[in-house]
Parts: C-alpha cells; sequence; structure tokens
C-alpha cells in the first residue's frame, strides 16, 4: 500500500523522518517528570522541527491511499523504548490540529503509557470495554488537546493476546472507527511479544 515514491531506508519505505526527543535515556525518576513535556512536544512547541517532522509524516500518510483514505493504524516498532508512543501520540496530535477527530487507543497491554501522558485515569479502557464491564463513552477520556481522545489500557490483563485477538476487540475497535476521523494504537514492541502481530 505504500507508493513507490515515499523514500526507502535499508529496503523499506519510509513516511519521514523523526529527530530524536529527549536525548539519551534517562533515569526512571527523570523519564517519569519529563514524559509529559517530552510525549506532548509537538502540542506544546508546535514550531519545533519535531514538528514539522510530525506534520510530514501526517501529510505522507494523507495522501498515500486517497481513494480509500487509512483510518486505522498501528504504531510499532521492533524493541522496546524505541519511541512508539511518543511518536504514536504527536502523530495523532499532528492528525487533531488539522481537523480530524482522533482517538489514540493503549493497547501495550503489557505497560501501558498513555493514560500517565495525558494525566487521566486508568482505572477503565480498552481492556475492561472488551470484557464487557465499561462502555466505549466510559472509558474514553477527553485530552487538553483539541479533537483528540484517549482510550487507555485499563486494568492489565494476564493474558493481553489472547483479548487482543478476540472478536470482541474486533467489534470495539470498528465501534472506534465509526466514531472517530482516526484510530491510533499504540503497541507493544514486534520481538517481544505477538500482540503487534495480532493488532
Amino acid at each position: 500500500s505504500f507508493s513507490h515514491s515515499q523514500p526507502e531506508l535499508w529496503g523499506v519505505p519510509v513516511l519521514g523522518l523523526v529527530p530524536v526527543i529527549g536525548g539519551t535515556p534517562e533515569p526512571a525518576e527523570a523519564l517519569s517528570d519529563n514524559m509529559r513535556q517530552r510525549d506532548l512536544g509537538v502540542f506544546l512547541d508546535p514550531k519545533s522541527v519535531a514538528a514539522e517532522c510530525c506534520r510530514s509524516i501526517r501529510t505522507n500518510i494523507l495522501f498515500m491511499s486517497p481513494d480509500r483514505p487509512i483510518r486505522t493504524m498501528v504504531v510499532t516498532s521492533p524493541s522496546p523504548q524505541e519511541g512508539k508512543t511518543t511518536t504514536a501520540i504527536n502523530l495523532g496530535v499532528t492528525m487533531a490540529e488539522a481537523g480530524g477527530r482522533v482517538l489514540l487507543i493503549d493497547t501495550d497491554m503489557r505497560r501501558p503509557r498513555l493514560h500517565r501522558s495525558f494525566g487521566v485515569g486508568n482505572q477503565t479502557g480498552i481492556s475492561t470495554v472488551i470484557v464487557g464491564k465499561a462502555t466505549l463513552e466510559e472509558a474514553i477520556k477527553h485530552t487538553d488537546v483539541p479533537n483528540l481522545d484517549v482510550l487507555p489500557c485499563g486494568p492489565v490483563p494476564p493474558n493481553p493476546s489472547e483479548l487482543l485477538h478476540t472478536d470482541r476487540f474486533a467489534v470495539v475497535l470498528a465501534d472506534c472507527a465509526k466514531l472517530y476521523d482516526r484510530v491510533i494504537l499504540d503497541s507493544p514492541p514486534t520481538s517481544a511479544v505477538t500482540d503487534p502481530a495480532v493488532l
């Protein structure tokens, strides 16, 4: 589904490049203190180089398939701590700024982070919606970013892969796609677990 006009990096189509946000890895305490500022960097500093790079990626996605717009996407990478959540958030911010209603879903049910980045509760989320203990309306949280909502993970389940592989998850995802113009799934790394392949 990638256009041949897209640049390639190591033989893989590239939608754009984002500079390192936040520099070298920090101690856990500093990471916790700076997480919100780093993850919402594009929203907090819309004139930054990173913000412009994210807008370029957004434009490439929007023009990649004009006849069949890409409405649901998974953000993943091979290894942990490579910027999946930060990328998903900033891509969501730029898409919301373009006027579309965007939902970020935390499908990293092993190390969820979206609720901390946005400062919202995690008592209900995608896990509780799948098992029928909450409705989408109860679980979706509004953010400070106009047009951008977040569906946190909720309580971490003992069987994430199996939960994501259910028909119920597919129904919930389809319901989200009816409510929003874009749905972005923040995923765990591909080398560690099977969840991204399921997604």
